[in-house]
């Protein structure tokens, strides 16, 4: 048997196995990216070093995905704590009014600025409300490209607004 035969076999019997394992974790886990991923993990593992291909994987894909879900914890964490720092505080001084305006309006040249994609991404996510799986659908990539998407129109966001301040 050659290797990329044990590789077909290994792949078509554990697929199906790890994919309803990883449907455990719910919709907020992209199953098909985990699997691809802990796949291509087993595949640079010495095969020495694995007592079983199976336990390896199943391991692999599980702290993946445990992994991929602290993230989301903490992207959500970091947007709102990202929002915070874009969006002025009211004061009826008119001075501190006419920064906020200048600062609002900075804010949305930049967001004019963005690529549209990562644009329509950060709306979707902040001012619609959507999850990042919600927003991949609705732009029709994958959970982490939105995720991604979200993360560089933030990034780009703070670095506008950072230049705009000095």
């Amino acid at each position: 048997m050659s290797n990329t035969l044990d590789w077909t076999l290994l792949f078509e019997e554990e697929a199906p196995r790890l994919m309803r394992f990883l449907r455990r974790f719910g919709p907020r886990v992209s199953a098909e990216d985990v699997r691809q991923e802990a796949f291509a993990k087993l595949y640079t593992a010495k095969p020495e070093e694995l007592a079983s291909p199976r336990a390896y994987l199943l391991t692999t894909a599980r702290n993946l995905a445990l992994n991929d879900l602290r993230r989301q914890t903490n992207a959500k964490t970091d947007v709102h704590a990202a929002i915070e720092n874009i969006a002025p505080a009211y004061s009826p001084d008119p001075e501190a009014q006419l920064i906020a305006a200048e600062q609002a309006a900075a804010a949305s040249s930049a967001l004019e600025a963005l690529e549209p994609h990562l644009r329509d991404a950060l709306l979707l996510h902040l001012v619609e409300g959507l999850t990042q799986p919600q927003v991949a659908a609705r732009l029709g990539v994958s959970r982490r490209t939105a995720q991604r998407y979200i993360e560089a129109a933030l990034s780009q966001l703070a670095l506008a607004l950072a230049d705009h301040r000095t």
